[in-house]
């Protein structure tokens, strides 16, 4: 094939190379978005079974001062 018929089949074959360069890069990124809703669905569900097991408590505080009226203070020993 020589001039345009030749020019005509060399752009067609670059565009075709093209698309198959544009699936592949779609299956590609396909691929890594099921394995990330994969991990995630994994992750959530680990997460899930860990809230099951959780147990919040309280108890009551307690506040307290002790006194010990024969117990003498550092500075009072120096008088």
């Amino acid at each position: 094939m020589t001039g345009t018929i030749a020019e005509m089949h060399m752009y067609l074959i670059n565009i075709q190379n093209g698309l198959q360069a544009i699936v592949q890069n779609q299956q590609a990124l396909s691929q890594r978005l099921i394995a990330l809703e994969t991990s995630a669905g994994n992750q959530l569900t680990t997460l899930t079974q860990q809230f099951q097991s959780l147990r919040l408590t309280h108890t009551q505080e307690k506040k307290q001062i002790e006194f010990n009226p024969n117990k003498t203070t550092n500075q009072e020993e120096n008088y």
